[in-house]
């Protein structure tokens, strides 16, 4: 491959090309062929490395999955990307390979880091301590400062992070829940906002509701969502949190009328099938159900759009959570499942696929929707404290 681009670079012809017609041409080649353009030559390196490329390619950068793999001692993070091969006919999953590493992981001691979101190529993670802006494609990074909560004991967070169109920003949103005193079981909840290129967290002050389970937010129609409850820790006055992030506001809706069963604490997360925001619920008989709002914005929309039944869905899965990651072009829904890994479900056969990794000696933590970019941290905000790894 790079001696085939080499011989390409070197022809006087291509030499003598206008950068904007280059970079049209690189703008439409597959990301694994562009990356290795950025090693040929001085000039093509130069012409990937721009603002005017970024913009250009990002429209037609076509969407994989991004797969969160580590290990736990040493602590090792790699983010690699899965190809997706989606036809009318026929879809393939291609085997993933290594778009970046955090080895070791900068010195980080706070535990696992998780997926929190992917928005233009960009993706946050996060965990109880920290919380990383990167980007694979350019191996750059942003470990973002002033962790309230650093050292202070029975502190949960969940993150979310979004893109406000309007003023061209990305912001990475935190609720949290700070306990006062275990023993007593009072609790501070809270919620701020962090403006990539601010370097600032700005407090919106105390939220009268809890953030529940390990969900972080789900970004659809401009605004990050979670599942929320008026009670402690308990799904029986489950809502839906839509947190406006222009505005930087929030609101509790009512979700889907999920039933309850006594005796039986049913695991569920939000995720997004079909563009629509959903509610992914595991129930009792085997039966993993998805509820999908149809029409976004309207509580009266939501529908029960898919039920599996089968016994390879329950092994394993019924305190897991599980995640729709896109609807291909055959109708078939590409899943996640934190035990099962990717799987593919036919709502018209009714049948699954599983896709395990070959992880070798890495534990796959989480995987979501990516589209590659070529945007550049270090350019885009030129007040952060931007890493290349």
């Amino acid at each position: 491959m790079h001696s085939t681009l080499r011989k390409v670079c070197s022809d006087s012809s291509t030499m003598n090309l206008p950068s904007e017609l280059l970079a049209e041409v690189f703008s439409r080649v597959p990301i694994k062929t562009i990356i290795n353009c950025r090693s040929v030559c001085k000039r093509w390196r130069k012409i990937l490395a721009e603002p005017y490329f970024a913009n250009l390619h990002l429209p037609r950068s076509a969407a994989g999955i991004i797969i969160h793999q580590g290990l736990s001692n040493p602590y090792v993070d790699i983010l690699k990307m899965a190809e997706l091969n989606d036809k009318a006919d026929h879809h393939d999953i291609h085997h993933e390979y290594p778009l970046m590493g955090f080895m070791p992981r900068l010195g980080l001691e706070d535990g696992v880091m998780w997926l929190s979101g992917s928005i233009n190529g960009l993706i946050c993670l996060g965990s109880e301590k920290t919380i990383c802006i990167c980007n694979p494609i350019t191996r750059e990074c942003i470990f973002i400062p002033d962790q309230k909560f650093i050292g202070k004991s029975h502190a949960t967070l969940h993150h979310g992070f979004g893109y406000v169109e309007s003023s061209d920003q990305y912001k990475v949103v935190r609720f949290y829940k700070g306990s006062f005193s275990a023993s007593e079981g009072s609790y501070e909840l809270g919620c701020e906002v962090y403006t990539l290129g601010t370097r600032m967290w700005k407090n919106l002050g105390h939220v009268p509701f809890y953030i529940g389970g390990y969900g972080d937010g789900i970004c659809v129609g401009g605004n990050l969502h979670w599942l929320a409850s008026h009670q402690k820790e308990t799904a029986d006055d489950e809502r839906l949190c839509t947190f406006d992030l222009e505005r930087e506001s929030f609101q509790l809706t009512a979700g889907p009328v999920v039933p309850q069963v006594v005796g039986y604490t049913t695991y569920r997360n939000l995720g997004i099938l079909g563009g629509c925001l959903c509610v992914c619920d595991n129930t009792p008989d085997l039966e993993f159900a998805i509820w999908v709002m149809k029409d976004y914005g309207v509580t009266e929309s939501w529908s029960k759009e898919i039920v599996i039944h089968t016994d390879f869905l329950y092994w394993g899965t019924l305190d897991e959570e599980v995640y729709p990651l896109k609807v291909l072009k055959d109708g078939t829904i590409l899943m996640y499942c934190e035990e099962h890994e990717l799987f593919t479900y036919h709502p018209g056969t009714t049948t699954t696929q599983d896709h395990t990794f070959p992880d070798g000696d890495y534990k796959t933590y989480n995987a979501m929707v990516y589209v590659p970019s070529f945007v550049s941290l270090r350019s885009t905000f030129m007040l952060e404290n931007v890493l290349v790894l």
